[in-house]
């Protein structure tokens, strides 16, 4: 190894040039919006990596030994004002630092014979200027976030401190109208109503003769003789002091008065033990009546509510019992004719069968045959024989069946208050059963129950007789039955 290698790594330009690669690589700019300062840090970053490539790629033995004493010299300069850039933050230090650079650079430049290696340094330099511009640019961007967000937040507190300033202009403002109108008030007035200041002036006048008046009646009071109420009133005092003995009297009667009234007192409100509670008296005694009555009271208006209740839930069943009750004696009432007519039938029957049995007999007597009966073979005996049974026979005739059909229209009537009976003691348990469905056409099954229920009272009974209880001799009914023959024989014939 030569003497010239030697010397170029062992110069004491390599550990200051070692420093300012530390440097270059960590220095920083506070405010990098100034495109100047940012092209200042990024261009000294790109030559001190070009130089520290050159560096590496240079043929020592090429270099006279002289050149790196001046790269000493610049070298250290370079340094000491990146140290007091990053003490003091000036720019200044910085660009002062490109002037040695640029020196430091025209050195070295002669002897970078190598291209390719060139090309490498100048592309590494290129990157870190390129690396550098695009932090700062980063940064630059990010630092106008923050001032953009800043100068809205600070846009929002001007715009706040700008409303507080209206309202407080506006209230400002009406107190200085309020102002003007007490001005207006106090000193000018209106031509409905005197200023205060007017007020105040006539008050003063109006005092000023208060005064005078008062003074006359100082002098009226005390300093008119015999005349003077000062005297006037010497003279009430003396004549109080006469009536003073008259007083005591009336004073003793009051308290006579009074002691019977704290009696009476007593006697109606009571009188008070020693824990101070007042105990007895009529008061006490009319409100312990009166506690009792409203107890009374309340008592009987639950037996009231409670009668008051039963009775409305007995009413709907009473008018259905009501009902039934009518229909029962009224169906019972028929018992009664049913039994006579249909006594009236059988005996009607017995005297038809009595009257055939005596009217068949020709003769009776002691001798056998005892009993001798009409010949019935001849016709002539047959129709003599009817013609002596008839006007007996028709009249019992006409009986049994008048009988039998008042005993029908009897025990027709009796069913249909039987059926009206049953449909009134039914009702109101169809309607609780009613009331107890679930079903939606409830209302419908209520309007039938209730359409039957007044339908079955109503009707009246006797209208399923109607027309029926027409009375007819034997001889009409005879008639009408040859009248109806003659018309279904006419019928036929056609």
């Amino acid at each position: 190894m030569s003497r010239w290698v030697l010397e170029f790594n062992n110069h004491p330009f390599k550990e200051v040039w070692k420093n300012i690669e530390d440097i270059s690589n960590s220095i920083t700019l506070d405010d990098e919006s100034v495109e100047s300062d940012v092209e200042e840090i990024a261009r000294f970053k790109k030559v001190v990596t070009y130089i520290s490539n050159i560096l590496i790629s240079v043929d020592p033995e090429l270099i006279p030994s002289s050149t790196w004493k001046n790269f000493l010299g610049q070298s250290q300069p370079c340094l000491t004002q990146l140290e007091a850039y990053n003490k003091n933050r000036n720019i200044q230090h910085v660009i002062q630092a490109n002037a040695h650079i640029d020196n430091l650079l025209s050195y070295l430049k002669p002897y970078s014979v190598s291209s390719s290696e060139q090309v490498v340094a100048y592309n590494k330099a290129v990157m870190d200027y390129a690396e550098g511009m695009s932090s700062g640019l980063v940064n630059f961007k990010n630092k106008v976030d923050i001032l953009y967000s800043s100068m809205k937040e600070q846009s929002e507190d001007i715009n706040s401190t700008r409303e507080k300033v209206l309202e407080n202009y506006n209230e400002i403002d009406g107190i200085y109208k309020e102002l003007e109108e007490l001005r207006k008030e106090y000193f000018s007035g209106s031509d409905s109503e005197k200023s205060v200041q007017e007020k105040i002036i006539l008050l003063i006048d109006q005092t000023e003769e208060i005064r005078t008046k008062i003074l006359a009646y100082h002098d009226e009071l005390l300093d008119s003789g015999s005349d003077s109420i000062s005297e006037i009133i010497k003279e009430a005092k003396d004549k109080s002091i006469n009536n003073s003995s008259e007083i005591s009297e009336l004073l003793d009667q009051t308290e006579i008065q009074l002691k019977e009234l704290k009696s009476f007192y007593l006697k109606v409100v009571g009188k008070e033990n020693d824990e101070g509670v007042v105990s007895g008296g009529l008061k006490q005694e009319i409100e312990d009546r009166k506690d009792e009555l409203d107890k009374f009271k309340t008592l009987q208006e639950k037996r009231y509510l409670a009668l008051n209740n039963q009775i409305e839930e007995l009413l709907p069943g009473a008018t259905s019992a009501g009902l039934a009750t009518a229909y029962r004696v009224m169906r019972k009432s028929f018992s009664k004719p049913i039994a006579q007519y249909s006594k009236l039938f059988y005996l009607s029957i017995v005297i038809l069968i009595f009257i055939a049995f005596i009217s068949s007999i020709e003769s009776a007597g002691t001798v056998s045959p005892y009993i001798t009966f009409i010949d019935v073979s001849n016709l002539q005996n047959l129709v003599k024989n009817l013609a002596h049974k008839l006007p007996f026979i028709l009249p019992v005739i006409w009986l049994a069946m008048f009988a039998s059909k008042r005993r029908s229209e009897a025990l027709r009537l009796q069913q249909e208050y039987a059926h009206k009976e049953a449909i009134s003691k039914s009702y109101q348990s169809f309607k609780n059963q009613i009331d107890a469905l679930q079903s939606e056409h409830k209302e419908q099954l209520m309007e039938k129950l209730l359409a039957a229920a007044i339908s079955a009272v109503s009707t009246n009974a006797s209208s399923t007789l109607d027309g029926k209880h027409e009375e007819k001799t034997p001889i009409n009914l005879g008639l009408d039955t040859i009248v109806n023959q003659l018309e279904k024989i006419k019928a036929l014939i056609k």
